[in-house]
């Protein structure tokens, strides 16, 4: 083989090797490694992180909750007084049971927190069974066949309740609940779930029991493929924050309300799939900020809002816009009092558009609305009395049956909206026997009866601003870790951090140290690999 072609074979078998090793640092599973240039992967809602309750536990630091003492075996976390304090980004995985006492992260800013739920029973009389100090992020996750119980009591003691702490579950930052297995939160003091920032739930069976808000944060509160189910003496999910951008997103999986007093309430609502029942007293859906930032928009999944009891309640109320492009929305209010089925802000320039989905909206007609006439899909507004169960009936000309459904709840204004309906179809439409003949031209004129007057907009059981502001204490960023916030009062009072396992070393983690640091090395062995070819290479050559 002459001095070229050996010279080019070393080139290329040293190109491919890096290209190998290369490749293996960007999909580091195969070697063990969570691959950090994919964590960050977004579908503009959910990380690959928020996605992920599949990471190794292998390696975690693991906490046996005990009344009789709590036992630690790995980095990062110590008990005092009772309470298990994680202080250190990394991994850890709970089981046992604890009948009085706190799990408190507080860690660094920066410092990203996987904690795996496994079987646990954790009660804390006076303050949050889990609270969240201080992190970047923390991932609870439910592992897979395993039922884990979050509980507190009536009343929190004084440090709690004069710094904010109001959940049974409570998180000054971002956090994300994923995993297969089962979550039963219940409170009696306020809330079940309470993130000051943006909660993301990614997975899980998750039974909430609250004495006010089943779930409440400040940004927003991102679902997919959970099972939810709240009771709750409040608001099933609210969102909120001064600066008019709360909202609530729900990709998929399930959320039964059966008790609340307004279901979902944010600034902007999204319903893109998933399975939504909501049994509330008041607004069903609740889209409360002031006129145009109030948006509610269904693109998917199967919406059920149904209110037996209400007197002054709509199933959805945006005080500025709704738009039902897809799925199936269902709502029945009960007839009597200002109840309506839509409500949103049409005094102040809001529009209620479909363009796609089927929607059977009932309820009173003394200030019901419809959709915009303009809306690209037909429907019917129609005005007739119906008791509760009577079906109501949709045929086309030939007599087809396009919709068929009982309504639970009595009506006297009912809005029909399905894909097939297109302006200028002539329908039959049935109630409770009694059919006529109508012609679909998107307007509120028809029916058995005349319509009442139209109203709308900033209605609500909270009166004009049915707003309900997030009630955390004000501080700013150099006070969250002050005596205010902080049960040892600041860092040098920490007990216990001088004697953690490894002199107080971070533990390795997904996506930081770990991650990173086989990242790295992967990097330095591909670039050696290459210059060493280049150079035996060259030294061939000369």
């Amino acid at each position: 083989m002459s001095t070229h072609k050996r010279i080019d074979s070393i080139c290329i078998a040293a190109v491919l090797l890096a290209v190998v090793l290369t490749v293996l640092l960007i999909n580091g599973r195969a070697l063990g490694i969570v691959p950090v240039m994919s964590a960050e992967v977004s579908d503009g809602m959910f990380t690959a992180k928020d996605m992920d309750a599949d990471w190794n536990v292998s390696t975690a630091t693991r906490i046996v909750l005990s009344d009789q003492g709590t036992t630690i075996d790995g980095n990062g976390a110590y008990v005092y007084d009772g309470n298990v304090c994680i202080a250190y980004a990394g991994t850890y995985v709970l089981t046992g049971e604890l009948t009085d006492g706190s799990v408190v992260i507080d860690a660094e800013k920066s410092d990203d927190i996987w904690i795996s739920l496994e079987d646990v029973t954790l009660h804390c009389d006076d303050d949050a069974a889990i609270r969240i100090e201080q992190a970047d992020k923390v991932f609870l996750t439910l592992a897979e066949g395993t039922k884990s119980t979050i509980s507190s009591g009536e009343q929190y003691n004084e440090e709690s309740v004069a710094s904010g702490t109001d959940g049974a579950i409570y998180s000054r930052d971002d956090l994300t609940i994923n995993g297969t297995g089962e979550l039963v939160i219940d409170t009696a003091y306020r809330h079940g779930i309470v993130c000051n920032d943006d909660l993301v739930i990614a997975g899980g069976n998750i039974t909430i029991n609250a004495a006010e808000d089943g779930i409440h944060a400040n940004d927003s509160v991102r679902i997919r493929d959970a099972a939810i189910s709240i009771a709750a003496g409040d608001d099933g999910i609210t969102v909120s924050n001064e600066e008019e951008t709360s909202y609530i997103y729900v990709a998929s999986g399930s959320i039964s309300i059966s008790e609340c007093y307004e279901g979902l309430e944010a600034i902007d609502i999204t319903i893109a799939g998933g399975n939504i029942d909501i049994a509330p007293t008041d607004d069903g859906i609740n889209a409360n900020g002031y006129g145009e930032n109030s948006v509610i928009r269904i693109t998917g999944g199967d919406v059920t809002i149904i209110n037996p009891s209400g007197r002054d309640a709509d199933g959805l109320d945006s005080n500025g816009d709704i738009y039902i492009e897809g799925g199936r929305t269902f709502i029945s209010v009960t007839d009597g009092g200002s109840n309506c089925a839509l409500d949103y802000g049409s005094e102040n320039g809001g529009e209620c558009i479909v363009s796609g989905g089927t929607v059977i909206a009932c309820g009173g007609s003394a200030m019901a609305e419809g959709f915009d006439a303009d809306s690209p899909q037909g429907f019917l507004m129609h005005s007739a009395k119906g008791a509760a169960g009577t079906t109501i009936r949709l045929a086309d000309a030939q007599g087809r049956e396009l919709l068929s459904e009982e309504i639970p709840c009595s009506f006297s204004s009912a809005v029909i909206s399905t894909p097939t309906l297109k302006v200028g179809d002539i329908c039959t439409i049935e109630v409770g026997g009694a059919q006529e003949q109508v012609t679909i031209d998107n307007s509120s004129e028809g029916g058995f009866m005349a319509m009442g007057m139209r109203g709308g907009g900033m209605r609500g059981g909270r009166g004009q601003d049915n707003r309900k502001p997030f009630d955390k204490p004000e501080m700013s960023d150099d006070e969250s870790r002050s005596e205010k916030f902080n049960m040892w009062g600041n860092d040098e009072n920490r007990p216990g951090r001088q004697e953690m396992p490894g002199n107080g070393e971070r533990p390795f983690e997904p996506g930081e140290v770990q991650g990173q640091g086989s990242t790295l090395i992967l990097l330095g062995i591909s670039i050696m690999v290459l210059l060493s070819g280049l150079f035996m290479a060259m030294k061939i050559k000369y």
